[in-house]
């Protein structure tokens, strides 16, 4: 058994990477002892956890090498170099020296291609990321001075990983990135569009492409149409919105206005009304007034959005927005509750329309009376009266929904379609 470790905060790209630090790790020396911190500093809240996490490290691994990575190892770079028990703080463009830290041989151009089939063997969905870094510095995030600028993977070396991911057996294969609709600037000619056309007609035998957060402002005419024309693509979009009032977007630098995102949105639900629509929406920003909230409120229902992450804001240390006048902590909550509020309403009204439907899901784990899974719109989903022993991990099933949950559906299975 190795004993690397690797401890994880933050996003969901973290944990990818986190995935393939273990594997780089792995192939070079399994039996070193060593413990990754892979940190998070999109909040203050989240940087002080990974300090938090760090120093709890060093307590109980006193005989291992301690590395810390990620976002806060760029912001809070002086900061763990002075910790006594801390061996190497590596930021995310440097990641690729673990390997040659570890195995004592350093390279000019350290690799960091690992077998993706082995990172993702027996597991149902597998996150590929093709694209790092963000050109965008919109006023309120620090993740550009934390991940650099875009980097796109060449269009072969993501053909050549979604190869191993499907021979490994993964069943959902999601693209990922932290501002994916930027894929290819750093690249002569290829653009998200063609990775998508390419990686379907290369892989027939792929039948389920998911796509992660995307900049509505990044979504054109050639997204647009494959997402409504390609029923391998999973019918679930996540948009990075932030807020429904155009002063607002402006003062984030944000490169869309409200209208955009309604187009957007009306267009791809009157063209394949079973897509279901999330996004990210940050209340309380500077310079929000109760009016402007309000706009975003009316967003929700205007674009159809159905699966809402709300964040309220908090101003970050090496912003532009941290710098402006602030909204009343308590203001900023306030809304909060009041758009989470909304976000309920709306996901409850959309689980309630698909009671006595019939959808597809793939399964995602199994116990003797249910299953669990989540629908091809990425809704949690919990089979009942079922018999377990006809479905198994990465079945693909038709369900009638029966009922919902606060979280999710529940159905059962009138027959089984494995696809």
């Amino acid at each position: 058994m190795s004993n690397i470790k690797i401890i994880t905060l933050g996003c969901r790209f973290n944990s990818y990477e986190s995935e393939v630090t273990k594997a780089m790790l792995e192939q070079v020396d399994p039996d070193s002892d060593i413990v990754v911190i892979n940190t998070c500093a999109v909040t203050h809240e989240a940087e002080r956890q990974s300090r938090q996490a760090v120093r709890k490290a060093i307590r109980e691994n006193s005989d291992a090498k301690i590395i810390v990575t990620g976002c806060a190892a760029k912001t809070s770079y002086d900061y763990f170099s002075s910790l006594d028990g801390i061996d190497k703080v590596v930021q995310n463009d440097k990641k690729g020296e673990l390997s040659a830290y570890i195995s004592g041989q350093h390279s000019e151009s350290p690799s960091t291609d690992v077998d993706h089939s082995a990172i993702f063997q027996g597991k149902i969905r597998a996150f590929l990321q093709i694209q790092n870094g963000c050109d965008n510095w919109c006023t309120y995030c620090i993740v550009p001075a934390t991940r650099g600028p875009t980097k796109s993977l060449p269009i072969k070396d993501i053909l050549h990983r979604v190869e191993t991911l499907l021979m490994a057996g993964c069943k959902e294969i999601v693209l990922s990135g932290i501002d994916i609709t930027s894929y290819g600037k750093d690249l002569d000619g290829p653009v998200l569009a063609d990775v998508i056309e390419t990686t379907l007609r290369i892989f027939p035998e792929m039948r389920r492409l998911r796509i992660s957060s995307l900049d509505p402002h990044g979504v054109d005419a050639r997204l647009r149409d494959l997402f409504i024309g390609e029923d391998r693509i999973m019918p679930h979009f996540h948009f990075s919105i932030q807020s429904g009032d155009d002063v607002v977007l402006k003062a984030m630098k944000r490169r869309h206005v409200r209208d955009d995102v309604i187009d957007l949105c009306r267009y791809l639900l009157d063209r394949r009304p079973c897509i279901v629509l999330g996004c990210d929406l940050i209340t309380g920003f500077p310079t929000e007034t109760d009016a402007m909230f309000q706009h975003t409120l009316d967003l929700v229902d205007e674009s159809g959005l159905t699966l809402l992450h709300v964040f309220p804001y908090s101003p970050r240390s090496g912003t532009v927005a941290a710098r402006m006048i602030q909204n009343q902590r308590v203001t900023i909550l306030e809304r909060a509750k009041e758009l989470r509020t909304k976000a309920h309403e709306v996901q409850q009204k959309l689980f309630k329309s698909m009671v006595g439907t019939t959808v597809r899901g793939i399964i995602e784990e199994c116990s003797d009376e249910s299953a669990y899974g989540k629908t091809d719109s990425f809704i949690p989903l919990r089979l009942v009266n079922t018999n377990t022993s006809h479905v198994m991990p990465g079945s693909i099933v038709n369900t009638l929904i029966t009922g919902v949950t606060e979280n999710g559906l529940i159905g059962y299975i009138p027959s089984l379609s494995q696809l």
